[in-house]
């Protein structure tokens, strides 16, 4: 039997485990935290997982929450205009394909540890630095580290500098988990609420949280920016009360949020920055030995564009596919690059469409979020590239063909 352990317990990571444990592989997690450990902790990130990353899930068996989490069906877009402005430039809605939903990564990542273990999964806890590698090599047929975004393996799986635009972080995170005051709902459409404006982003969704239903407020600052505040905050109250103040000095259409919550716990709230970056996503140990990287470990995405779980679950699947169909054959260097290249050939797409939002939107794009304001297909496909980028290039990567789809858009309409 092919003995296989993944390094890291998150997204990515325990997909491919339950995957392969189901398949009947000999399979190792080693994760930092136990899963009573994750649940009590503090939050992880908020990680939305839309329709093709859902039916991954279902496929195994492990989309537990389908009951009581709150579904995640339309993308609002606002844009913000001149400063002090008290509604948006740009403002529309759009309902998604298929539902997305948000759960509470500890709520999520404990569950599916439980799962490993119960159907045979061997967990280890140890936080595990690339020179304690070599034992797993020896151990194991095959050694995957899907440890996160961290910094810590970083001289092991280089940058590559011709697929990664940026070497810093290009925003000022923050997130935190609010529930209602009283029972009257929070002013916000059901799904994801994105804010625009020339100091960075917000967003709101619905999130299934610890504690229940709740609604997840995030912050992505420009850096030196008026969003760029979160460095000395230490408590939820101070969070919460600067996330109102942004709110309502730069989205105050959206400050209705704030006003009908309240900080749902002490350690439901997250700060931070991320570079993101495209890594070589085979290592070489210094005695050799190769090790795959997997999800953010390979490829790390600012969450500004929604796309971190979502690729985590596609590099996932990838790897199953490719693992199951390379039978008894050795994990060899070849095998590892054109396990990273099938999975490359989706994830470009989620890169350069979150790289570009990175950037102030060209004139083309522009138009097209101003067109979405009156031609619903306009605002229907733009909302499709957070299940699915992949139409992103080719479309509002060109301004040609944007203006033509805009101009048959307009006909049709």
């Amino acid at each position: 039997m092919r003995r296989i352990v993944v390094v890291g317990a998150g997204q990515a990571g325990l997909l491919l485990a339950l995957g392969l444990k189901q398949n009947g592989y000999d399979v190792t997690v080693v994760a930092e935290r136990t899963a009573e450990a994750l649940r009590g902790g503090r939050l992880i990130s908020n990680a939305c997982v839309f329709a093709p990353g859902l039916a991954h899930e279902r496929r195994l068996g492990v989309d537990f929450w389908n009951d009581e989490v709150p579904w995640v069906s339309e993308v609002a877009f606002f844009g913000a205009g001149e400063p002090g402005e008290q509604e948006p430039a740009i403002s529309w809605l759009a309902t998604l394909d298929e539902h997305a939903e948000s759960v509470d990564q500890r709520i999520k990542m404990a569950a599916w540890l439980d799962e490993f273990a119960r159907i045979g999964g061997e967990i280890r806890i140890a936080s595990v630095t690339p020179d304690e590698l070599e034992p797993y090599t020896r151990d194991f047929d095959l050694v995957l580290v899907a440890a996160g975004r961290g910094p810590q393996f970083a001289d092991l799986f280089k940058r590559n500098a011709e697929l990664s635009r940026f070497s810093t972080p290009q925003r000022a995170l923050s997130a935190i988990y609010l529930e209602a005051v009283g029972e009257d709902p929070f002013p916000m459409a059901a799904g994801v609420n994105f804010g625009l404006s020339s100091v960075g982003e917000c967003f709101a969704l619905p999130v299934l949280s610890t504690t229940g239903p709740v609604v997840g407020l995030g912050f992505f600052g420009i850096p030196g920016g008026p969003l760029d505040v979160w460095d000395d905050v230490t408590d939820q109250d101070q969070h919460f009360e600067l996330a109102h103040k942004l709110l309502s000095t730069h989205f105050p259409w959206l400050a209705g949020i704030t006003a009908n919550g309240r900080p749902a716990g002490p350690l439901d709230t997250i700060t931070g920055r991320v570079t993101p970056v495209v890594r070589d996503a085979v290592g070489t140990l210094p005695s050799g030995a190769k090790v795959l990287a997997m999800g953010d470990a390979a490829v790390t995405n600012d969450p500004v564009g929604g796309q971190g779980a979502n690729m985590a679950t596609r590099c996932a699947a990838v790897y199953q596919d490719a693992i199951l169909e390379h039978g008894d054959k050795p994990f060899d260097e070849e095998f590892m690059r054109r396990s990273f290249d099938r999975f490359w050939a989706h994830a470009r797409h989620a890169t350069r469409f979150n790289s570009d939002l990175l950037e102030p939107p060209p004139p083309h794009v522009v138009d097209t979020l101003i067109a979405a304001q009156t031609i619903p297909e306009v605002a229907q496909r733009f909302a499709q590239l957070f299940p699915d980028p992949a139409d992103y290039e080719g479309w509002l990567t060109d301004p040609e063909a944007s203006a033509r789809f805009l101009s048959e858009a307009r006909a049709r309409a």
